[in-house]
């Protein structure tokens, strides 16, 4: 080591405020210390010092300092290093993305075997989870579809949908309706746990239900639901458009999007319908993803039913009964969750293939 790395730097105060201003706003700590590199010298410590108070090897302090005196602030503060080049060309990372969107790949490993056999080049698994990372993929659990459901018939109802939310009045609603049989029982969740000692959750015989049936408007977040031991049938569909009428007993128009349940479409529904001047709009075949509802429903299992166990049917009602009359303080959560933006199936239809 000469005597010019030991030797204390001398700084203006001008210079010393303009360091300690870009240790204020340097985005990462690498960049934070190489200023206070500069800072901890013109101070008079020594590189061993330095070192040490950075947790640096000696070697980059004594780099730091040459570079700072070769270009100052911003030649210390630049960096060259721009990342690794992918080794698969943009040509080739294409042909990867699509092989990944039409076939089936349940492990990072099965994509590295074809990646080899497909252009020769071996990837670790850190490497290649950077690659599907970078072209937007993630490991997720894939989900069952409809294989009827009409990618058509879908667009024209998102149509219908836009054309009237845009035409609502003040006093307008669109409500979605469904019904769920929820049974009694817990389901099981995740959470952290002693490394083979999961949480044990109690079960039930999961023979009891209790039935939902609910309307959501996503407009306003109102809602009117009924909770029943008793079958859901056309006796229970016209109940409730008895009581989206009552909450709404003005002139607006109320339009209720049901799915194509024999008891929903009833001639006694219908005409309940008419009489309360609702207008029922119901949804295509196969597309329980039309209903927003059914994010409702997803919700409510994740809250209610995850780790917790009721030990008679009679707590599992009243606690069920208690979680939609409170339905109001998830109001922030149902926001986000409940939004009038549709999945709809692709316009032609084609499995991945399993690789």
């Amino acid at each position: 080591m000469n005597r010019k790395q030991t030797r204390k730097l001398d700084l203006s105060p001008e210079e010393l405020k303009e360091i300690r201003k870009r240790i204020r706003q340097a985005k990462d700590r690498k960049r934070a210390d190489r200023l206070r590199v500069i800072l901890l010298k013109s101070e008079g410590y020594k590189n061993h010092v330095i070192a040490h108070i950075l947790q640096m090897s000696l070697n980059t302090v004594g780099n730091h300092i040459k570079r700072y005196q070769r270009g100052g602030l911003n030649a210390l503060c630049a960096t060259s290093y721009q990342g690794k080049q992918p080794r698969l060309t943009p040509e080739q990372l294409r042909i990867l993305r699509f092989e990944l969107k039409t076939h089936i790949y349940n492990t990072a490993e099965q994509v590295i075997a074809w990646v080899e056999k497909q252009f020769g080049i071996t990837y670790s698994l850190r490497g290649m989870h950077g690659i599907l990372k970078r072209l937007g993929f993630t490991y997720k659990k894939s989900r069952l579809v409809p294989s009827k459901a009409d990618p058509e018939a879908q667009r024209q109802f998102v149509r219908w949908f836009e054309k009237i939310r845009a035409e609502l009045g003040p006093e307008d609603r669109i409500y979605f309706g469904d019904a769920v049989h929820v049974k009694h029982n817990a389901e099981a969740g995740y959470a952290w746990s002693e490394s083979g000692h999961p949480h044990l959750i109690p079960t039930n015989t999961g023979r009891q239900r209790y039935n939902v049936l609910g309307a959501y408007c996503t407009q306003t977040h109102e809602h009117v639901f009924i909770l029943t031991e008793d079958n859901i049938n056309q006796d229970k569909i016209i109940e409730l458009l008895k009581l989206l009428r009552a909450k709404h007993p003005g002139d607006g128009k109320i339009y209720l999007v049901l799915d194509n349940a024999s008891y929903n479409r009833a001639l006694r529904v219908q005409a309940q319908a008419e009489e309360s001047q609702i207008i029922i709009k119901y949804q295509p075949p196969y597309s329980p993803n039309l209903n927003l509802i059914e994010r409702l429903w997803k919700f409510m299992r994740r809250k209610f039913f995850k780790d917790k166990y009721r030990s008679t049917f009679a707590k599992f009602k009243k606690q069920l009964d208690e979680f939609f009359a409170d339905l109001s303080k998830y109001r922030d959560e149902l926001v986000t969750l409940l939004t009038e933006n549709f999945e709809l199936v692709p316009s032609v239809w084609q499995a991945p293939q399993t690789a």
